[in-house]
């Protein structure tokens, strides 16, 4: 077991942090939040022409050939900059596609994918419902009837991969289709997310049956867990810096005992994401067992990563909660990611499942 980057995962996680550092800030940032838009579309275009968008898709539809670890260093790239953008659901989606989809269904989509014209989305959350793996919506005589709840870019996207009780089916985009009901709503991150209702809506079958949607929840979850690393990576980053600079009683507050003890325990915090995100991505890419992995990884996403939210606004005092200063973005994505695909609860609930059925 060596978790040690590749020269070609390196080099992508060096090209992505990159792009995005040059083309993300605050003052772009703020302008996109007062846009009709969350989507920085100049910052994902840069990183479809760099090849990153499909960095883990096949080489015969435009992509990069190489596996979710190499994803997810560009996931975490991402979460640095928190720069909105559809790369989590786009690269799931697509995967997913290039994974069960027949020749003919990956030669249409995928190389749009790749050049970044075109957007997917994934849907697999259920209201008051979080046995993702079991999904009540159904497929049947090719349509799906069921509510999707808290799906990001539906608006952009040109196509959604939909669990099922039968598998995961891909429905085209919003359109003009009278048989999807669309709520929008908003996320903790200040993202419009929605809530889909499918009424008889006309939708493909991928193959792998049931399977498949465990497949791309495991999936789905373990790159939200790169991407908090990133979010969490950054804000420690922020803080260290703030409390070198910021004096109190004459001297910075940064060599105070308690602040300083309170910042190495995120430190160790962050330690944990990055060691259990790291191992259940290069599980998954080596196609090992991950139900126990998982849901330890995504508890250190959610809980541990919740610890350094907290720790990092309190000792930046008012300023963190300031729109005119970065924290306060990375403590929303945090809450967002903590709470995506379940929260720390939920996960040890399905670890306590996997150990005693294991």
């Amino acid at each position: 077991m060596d978790f040690g980057l590749t020269e070609e995962q390196q080099a992508v996680a060096d090209l992505a942090t990159q792009i995005l550092t040059d083309k993300v800030d605050m003052e772009r940032l703020m302008a996109i939040e007062a846009s009709d838009e969350w989507f920085d579309r100049d910052a994902y275009q840069a990183l479809a022409d760099a090849g990153l968008v499909g960095i883990a898709l096949g080489e015969d539809i435009g992509g990069g050939g190489l596996d979710i670890v190499a994803f997810g260093q560009a996931l975490t790239a991402q979460g640095l900059t928190v720069a909105p953008m559809p790369l989590l659901p786009t690269g799931m989606a697509a995967l997913a596609i290039d994974t069960y989809g027949s020749d003919e269904l990956r030669q249409a989509i995928l190389p749009g994918v790749c050049a970044g014209s075109t957007v997917l989305t994934y849907a697999v959350q259920e209201p008051n419902d979080d046995r993702l793996g079991t999904p009540s919506t159904a497929f049947a005589d090719g349509t799906i009837t069921g509510t999707k709840s808290v799906v990001e870019f539906f608006t952009h996207a040109d196509h959604l991969v939909v669990s099922t009780d039968q598998g995961l089916a891909v429905v085209d985009g919003p359109g003009a289709d009278p048989t999807i009901t669309a709520t929008e709503g908003s996320s903790t991150r200040k993202e419009p997310v929605h809530l889909l209702e499918f009424a008889g809506t006309p939708a493909t079958l991928l193959g792998g049956g049931p399977d498949a949607v465990g497949w791309l929840v495991d999936r789905a979850t373990a790159c939200l867990c790169a991407t908090q690393l990133g979010v969490t990576e950054k804000a420690l980053q922020l803080t260290a810096a703030y409390t070198t600079e910021r004096e109190q009683f004459g001297r910075p507050i940064a060599t105070f005992q308690a602040v300083v003890q309170r910042l190495a325990d995120q430190y160790i915090n962050i330690g944990g994401i990055r060691l259990n995100s790291t191992n259940v991505l290069w599980r998954l890419a080596h196609d090992l067992d991950v139900d126990e992995d998982l849901p330890v990884a995504k508890w250190w996403a959610s809980e541990r990563a919740t610890d350094v939210a907290h720790a990092t606004q309190h000792c930046h005092g008012g300023m963190g909660v300031s729109v005119d200063y970065p924290l306060y973005r990375y403590t929303l994505w945090n809450k967002h990611i903590a709470t995506s695909l379940g929260g720390g609860t939920q996960q040890l609930r399905r670890l306590g499942q996997a150990l005693a059925t294991g």
